[in-house]
């Protein structure tokens, strides 16, 4: 008897979109997504009924959520992560999370075909001259983390001079102001994407990897803080 497959509606709203894909055993087959910042509150639901329905889905039809969890916009990861524990609470399905910064690796790679470095550097804007960033091999695995890091020129001394990196995201731009050593190769054009979190999604659901619903919380790495106007 053939195995049935397993659908993944992954979600990413952690960066500067609000992205929407579907995956069938870590392939994606329905992808709706808006490059626009801040509009995860009003766009996010309609694109999942979007995304359904162009996969020839429903809801009845999904295996698990998978989110991406972080680190990045404080609200968009409220926002999604608030409809993720909706839909997985109301479907009885599990809850998946993927690291922000992992999944844009795995976006640089495959998507945008950047497989040539040794270390690959995700960074994502943190207001001023920080970056929410972590160095990744090409495998996946994190070899320097990081909390945050603010951008200065003693950041050459991050780089050892016998490896190539890549730095990349919408926090990459701030490192041009400094003379970057010449194994460091920066690039602005990656653009984030849920299509990125399909494979890993479908990876950690085969672990059975899932989330406690009731407790899950987003990596903000920063604490909230409201201003008065």
């Amino acid at each position: 008897m053939a195995k049935s497959p397993n659908y993944i509606l992954c979600i990413e709203t952690a960066n500067t979109v609000t992205s929407v894909a579907i995956s069938k055993d870590g392939v994606c087959i329905a992808l709706k997504e808006i490059q626009e910042p801040n509009k995860a509150a009003d766009a996010l639901h309609l694109l999942v009924e979007a995304t359904l329905k162009e996969a020839e889905l429903t809801f009845s039809n999904l295996h698990a959520i998978a989110i991406s969890t972080g680190p990045g916009s404080y609200t968009g990861l409220r926002i999604a992560a608030a409809a993720a524990k909706g839909y997985c609470f109301a479907l009885n399905i599990p809850l998946i999370a993927i690291s922000t910064l992992q999944a844009m690796v795995h976006g640089i790679i495959e998507r945008y075909h950047q497989n040539d470095f040794d270390i690959y550097v995700p960074m994502i804007d943190a207001r001023r001259m920080e970056v929410f960033t972590s160095f990744y091999d090409k495998k996946l695995n994190c070899t320097s983390y990081f909390t945050s890091l603010i951008i200065d020129e003693q950041c050459n001394n991050l780089f050892n001079p016998e490896k190539r990196y890549i730095l990349f995201g919408n926090g990459a731009a701030k490192t041009k102001i400094y003379n970057l050593s010449a194994n460091v190769y920066i690039d602005t054009n990656y653009i984030p994407s849920a299509l990125d979190i399909c494979n890993l999604a479908a990876i950690e659901f085969s672990k059975n990897n899932f989330q406690d619903i009731a407790y899950y919380e987003p990596q903000y790495y920063k604490a909230f803080h409201s201003t008065s106007h």
